[in-house]
């Protein structure tokens, strides 16, 4: 009988003299099968259509058992930096990062245990890389490590192994390439560490005539007028501030990572597994690296007095010394923490995001773009990031804007599928059913992928070959506004910035995307139940593809009639409001809760 063996990742390594393999998420970033041997039986296991049959009693299980592991690490890292700091103190600081992994970990577990349900307990190989290698410095490296296939690899090993209760079935392969190449990869983003820049002219003014701030705005971009109006509004001057001082990682310390015990049940559920394994995948910068960074943050940023009140819009998910900062403050009792939506597809998920999640449980206030969601905390104030101002072309392009693909999934929220087959072949449906009058003018926006940055995306030239129709494939060198203005029609294909972004800039457009994979909450899908209406949005690529057919010789007539508009401006008023002084209104918000 041939044996069959388990196959996690794009390594050759893996299969070499496999006669059968079941792969898990097997579609490379060329949108073909990476086992390419023709010898070999394959059995694709695509966990996109794994996560899909996640329910809402699941979902609150796994936000339960993650939230009673949070409390045991907020008790380990008081005692291992001899503190007793409060629990929002630690979640400031770690919540983001924490909630992320768990969700990543739960999703690559529920895979592993549908896999030993399937197809039993299957031998594999595991390429010998150390967890130290992978061990993160930052929670900004620690999410890019996230969509790597060599990260996804080894956590699928490891999962495997705990829910087959087996040291047995794996065989480690010696793969000195593939070490390599993670070294340079983290070396060329840097582990996740900022770059320092200068402050700018504004903000040095700002440090001399408010030496000792009420209000802060941390990483926040704002013009004169705006401070002017905010001076105004809140009856004290805002202080502009940023967080450049330089970190460096530091070395990992494997008996004091043994020391982290999480681990407290029998059940050898994902409980025990999440717990098993934090302590080898907590950034260095919240352990052996705490130190360094609290000298760094301080030594740079210091105040007399806490300030009554912090604002940003994206410091929360990417400054490590931000949090750090605005966590002491916070912690004092003295200092209410503000953030404000910094992007689409907030209060729109049927599973809320880990990004989502962690800001409403650790600030005061959030200043969201509208109502968006049932919390206390989430204030309905105004979309507060510069929107360009776009308008179609009559006799324009069709522009497919894509959102960020990967070929690992779900590493940017729960369920947020736009990875593996699913995704492209929902989106070659929609093309190959296109006129040639239609496609002939048909441009398709792949979201920016990056060499240094965002390697595990799709780039642009791998995504001319995914198709199977021939299509242009816009190679990313004008801004998304400029490439809207010349084109009369753009087809979204995932729920996040550019929907709310075009629906109030009035920009004719169609939300098209999978509803097995973009699953929504009750609130939303009555609002986009609306849209469906007006035929702004589609869960049918074949539909999709006759309306745009019948509207192309004359979008406006469609895109302005009365059932059209009526949707657009519903959506607006419960996700995307827009106000003309954008900085006074948030003032006022921000006045109105001290």
């Amino acid at each position: 009988m041939t044996q069959t063996h388990l196959v996690t990742g794009p390594f050759p390594e893996l299969w070499r003299d496999s006669k059968s393999v079941v792969v898990i998420d097997g579609i490379g970033l060329d949108g073909k099968v990476f086992v390419n041997d023709p010898s070999i039986e394959i059995t694709l296991v695509k966990s996109p259509e794994i996560l899909s049959q996640v329910d809402d009693v699941e979902f609150a299980n796994f936000r339960s058992i993650s939230e009673s592991v949070f409390q045991r690490l907020v008790g380990e890292l008081n005692r291992v930096h001899g503190t007793n700091q409060p629990e929002r103190y630690w979640r400031i600081i770690c919540g983001a990062w924490f909630l992320q992994f768990a969700q990543v970990w739960y999703l690559r577990w529920k895979v592993a245990s549908e896999v030993l349900r399937l197809h039993g307990p299957t031998p594999y190989l595991r390429l010998d890389v150390k967890w130290q290698e992978l061990l993160p410095v930052t929670h900004d490296e620690a999410s890019l490590l996230f969509a790597t296939d060599i990260w996804n690899h080894i956590a699928y090993c490891e999962a495997f192994k705990f829910v087959s209760k087996s040291d047995r079935l794996e065989k480690l392969v010696y793969a000195p390439e593939q070490n390599s190449e993670l070294s340079k990869y983290r070396s060329v983003i840097n582990f996740g560490l900022p770059s320092q820049s200068a402050k700018s002219k504004l903000e040095s003014i700002l440090a001399k005539l408010s030496p000792r701030p009420r209000v802060v705005l941390a990483g926040v971009t704002q013009s004169r007028s705006a401070l002017v109006a905010m001076h105004l509004r809140l009856g004290m001057l805002p202080r502009l501030w940023r967080f450049s001082a330089k970190l460096t990682p530091q070395p990992v310390d494997a008996s004091l990572r043994e020391q982290i015990q999480l681990s407290k049940s029998t059940d050898l559920g994902f409980q025990e597994f999440l717990a098993r394994s934090v302590s080898h995948h907590l950034p260095t910068v919240y352990l052996e690296g705490f130190k360094d960074l609290s000298m760094q943050t301080f030594n740079e940023n210091i105040l007399e007095k806490p300030p009554r009140a912090i604002f940003t819009n994206t410091l929360l998910h990417r400054s490590e010394q931000f949090k750090l900062w605005c966590a002491n403050f916070v912690a004092q009792g003295k200092t209410k923490l503000f953030s404000g939506q910094h992007g689409g597809g907030y209060g729109v998920s049927r599973f809320v995001s880990w990004s989502e999640d962690y800001e409403l449980s650790v600030v005061d206030n959030f200043l969201s773009w509208a109502a968006v969601s049932p919390s206390h905390k989430s204030k309905a104030c105004c979309v507060q990031m510069p929107m360009g101002e776009f308008k179609p072309e009559t006799k324009g392009n069709l522009l497919i804007v894509l959102g960020p693909v990967t070929r690992n999934s779900d590493i940017y929220g729960m369920l947020g599928v736009q990875t593996n087959s699913n995704y492209v072949q929902f989106l070659d449906l929609f093309l190959s059913d296109l006129p040639q009058r239609v496609s002939s003018q048909t441009i398709v926006r792949p979201k920016n992928a990056s060499a240094t940055r965002k390697p595990a995306r799709v780039a642009a030239e791998q995504m001319a070959g995914i198709f199977s129709s021939s299509v242009a494939i816009d190679p990313g060198g004008m801004s998304l506004d400029q490439r809207l203005s010349q084109s009369r029609l753009a087809v979204v294909t995932y729920n996040e910035t550019t929907i709310p972004s075009n629906l109030m800039n009035n920009f004719p457009t169609i939300a098209l995307w999978d509803s097995n994979f973009v699953r929504l909450n009750d609130r939303a899908s009555s609002v986009y139940g609306r849209l469906a209406e007006a035929k702004i949005l589609f869960h049918s690529p074949v539909e999709a593809a006759q309306h745009v057919t019948e509207i192309w010789s004359d979008i406006e007539r469609w895109w302005n009639s009365d059932l059209v508009q009526n949707a657009r401006r519903h959506y607006c008023e419960n996700y995307a409001h827009k106000v003309r002084f954008t900085a006074l209104t948030v003032a006022s918000v921000i006045a109105d809760n001290l």
